[in-house]
C-alpha cells in the first residue's frame, strides 16, 4: 500500500467530517451509545469547531493511497510537546502503516520538541494497544465532561 500524507486545510473540513463519520461508529462501538456519537461528531467535526481549532494553531493531515481517502490526524504545540488531537484511520486501512504515518506527519509538523501527548478513551482498548506499540506510556487518567457524557480519558506520552 503506497501511503501519501499530505497537510489538510479548511475546504478539507467536509471530508474530514466525513471520515470521522464513517469511522467512529466503527472505532467507539460499545463504548457510546448512537446519541452520544452524533452529540459528539456534530460537536467535534463541525465546520465552525475545525475552524477555531485551526485558529488556536491546531494543523491537520489526510492519509491517501491514490485519490481514497484513509484517515485523518490533528495536532497542535504547547511549548516543548506536541499534542495529537486526532489520529483516525477507516477499520479496512488499519494495520497498514497508516496511523503510524499520520502520527510521524503530526510529530514532523511540529518538531523539534520534548515529547507527544495524547488522550485515548478510557474503554478504547484498540487505540491504547496501537500508541503502547508506538512507545507511548500510560501517564493517568482524567475525567472529561463533553455536554452530557462524563468518561475518562488516559493521557498517553511519548518521550521524543
Amino acid at each position: 500500500m503506497a501511503i501519501t500524507i499530505r497537510p489538510l486545510g479548511t475546504a478539507d473540513f467536509p471530508l474530514i467530517e466525513s471520515l470521522a463519520r464513517r469511522i467512529w461508529p466503527v472505532a467507539y462501538a460499545g463504548i457510546l451509545s448512537a446519541e452520544q456519537l452524533e452529540n459528539l461528531l456534530t460537536r467535534i467535526y463541525g465546520a465552525e469547531n475545525l475552524a477555531a481549532e485551526r485558529a488556536e494553531g491546531h494543523r491537520f493531515w489526510g492519509a491517501f493511497e491514490e485519490e481514497r481517502e484513509l484517515g485523518y490526524a490533528s495536532g497542535y504545540r504547547q511549548e516543548d510537546v506536541i499534542w495529537i488531537k486526532k489520529l483516525y484511520v477507516l477499520p479496512e486501512a488499519q494495520g497498514k502503516g497508516v496511523g503510524l504515518a499520520l502520527m510521524q506527519s503530526v510529530i514532523a509538523g511540529f518538531s523539534p520538541a520534548k515529547e507527544v501527548r495524547l488522550f485515548v478513551n478510557g474503554d478504547n482498548r484498540r487505540a491504547q494497544d496501537f500508541y503502547r506499540r508506538c512507545g507511548f506510556i500510560n501517564a493517568g487518567a482524567v475525567p472529561v465532561k463533553m455536554g452530557d457524557f462524563s468518561f475518562t480519558d488516559f493521557v498517553f506520552v511519548k518521550v521524543l
